[in-house]
């Protein structure tokens, strides 16, 4: 039997290639709330927040300070005096706020909440984009694998007639062994792609809680329809933390200006004495306490101060040049990103269709098997290409939309 007529027979039948099938992956908007909602640095923000509430209301109390009781008793019996000489004494006193410094811890305590609520934020932006990173290498991983299946059930029709050709002596050994070659290497290469995606669902399921891979490839570019896409870089969470972290600065530094001594106090006291014929046994007073300033205590607290506002104030700078890069960089990314995949599907349709001749050619004995692998690898990798540019801009334009403020 010639080696071209049992290909024919074979031909003839029904080849059905078996693709990985998934269920209907979550969308990506879900899977971005329910990892917000697992994050636990949230939950950390948000009682940061709550607790920089009680602080405002705390800092527009009457008194900075706890009042202080005080009590003294003298008496010269322990000493082994006749004269009998004892005296009581006893006061209260409260500490007074500072001109100007309950306003300024006030408003250090509402620097910290707004700090709070930009992390959050800020938090939330990071754990999005975290989803978007996993979901397109899933994806990807997930393309791999099914590129490489597909590869390999069409290998696998190839070695069965070459195996039968081999046995009847009408291909060399060497020819056999090169298909086989090729399958056991396609093989190792679906093992290894499908580790990488179990490796990269793990890391979903820990975020989410569903190892589940979002369906990223059903987004299409209609989402960005009526959508503002510009930058608006006041509203950007890394920019508004920046800022927070800014005007918080600014307050610490007043409260040091406002607490150059520590409070002083005032209050009321009372002695008795007790004494033989004294005349008066009981005495009411006034206490009052001024701390002196000192340079020694105030100047490495303002310094300190002044030092943390620089700080805050070169950070806002480079965190706005920050995002303005990186939108500059995302949206070059999503334009070529477009024009890859473009030319990359003419290519894989071009390398798709020579592997196609030339397996036909070698059913004819047209063409040797070598020449047919180069082409079938060829062809895989420029699918491999296409299925990563669809990757490559599907990301892009989620991550667009997340720096302009929006979610997918």
């Amino acid at each position: 039997m010639k080696i071209s007529l049992l290909i024919h027979y074979i031909s003839t039948a029904v080849i059905i290639i078996s693709v990985v099938s998934y269920a209907r992956a979550e969308t990506l908007h879900d899977a971005i709330q329910r990892a917000w909602k697992n994050d636990p640095n949230l939950s950390s923000f948000h009682i940061d927040a709550l607790s920089s509430k009680k602080e405002v209301k705390a800092a527009r109390s009457w008194f900075p300070d706890s009042p202080m009781i005080t009590g003294e008793y003298l008496d010269d019996h322990f000493i082994g005096s006749k004269v009998g000489y004892t005296t009581y004494q006893g006061g209260i006193n409260f500490p007074l706020w500072l001109p100007g410094q309950s306003r300024a811890l006030s408003n250090e305590a509402l620097g910290n909440q707004a700090v709070a609520e930009a992390r959050a934020q800020v938090q939330k932006l990071v754990t999005a984009v975290r989803i978007v990173t996993l979901t397109s290498q899933a994806t990807l991983q997930r393309e791999t694998v099914r590129n490489l299946r597909h590869a390999d059930v069409l290998l696998g029709n190839i070695a069965h007639v070459t195996a039968v050709a081999y046995q009847n002596g009408e291909v060399s050994g060497s020819d056999n062994d090169a298909i086989i070659a090729e399958k056991e290497e396609l093989e190792g290469k679906i093992s290894d792609a499908s580790q990488s995606l179990e490796s990269i669902q793990s890391d979903i399921q820990a975020l989410t809680g569903s190892d589940e891979i979002p369906d990223l490839l059903s987004l299409s570019g209609h989402i960005l329809e009526g959508r503002n896409m510009a930058l608006d870089i006041e509203k950007d969470p890394r920019v508004r933390l920046a800022e927070a972290i800014r005007k918080l600065s600014k307050a610490s530094y007043a409260v040091v200006r406002h607490s150059q001594i520590p409070n002083p106090r005032i209050g009321v006291m009372v002695s008795r004495q007790e004494q033989y014929e004294s005349p008066w046994d009981t005495q009411v007073g006034v206490q009052l306490q001024i701390p002196l300033p000192s340079s020694a205590r105030n100047t490495p607290k303002e310094m300190k101060a002044v030092r943390a506002m620089a700080a805050a104030d070169r950070d806002t700078i480079l965190a706005r040049r920050k995002v303005q890069t990186e939108y500059r960089q995302i949206l070059t990314r999503f334009r070529s990103s477009l024009i890859t995949l473009q030319h990359s599907k003419a290519t894989n349709f071009a390398l798709q269709k020579r592997a196609d001749d030339l397996e036909k050619a070698w059913k004819m004995g047209e063409a040797p098997i070598i020449e047919y692998l180069r082409a079938r690898r060829s062809a895989l990798d420029a699918q491999q290409r296409a299925s990563q540019a669809n990757v490559v801009w599907h990301t892009a334009m989620i991550r667009m939309m997340l720096l302009t403020g929006e979610t997918p």
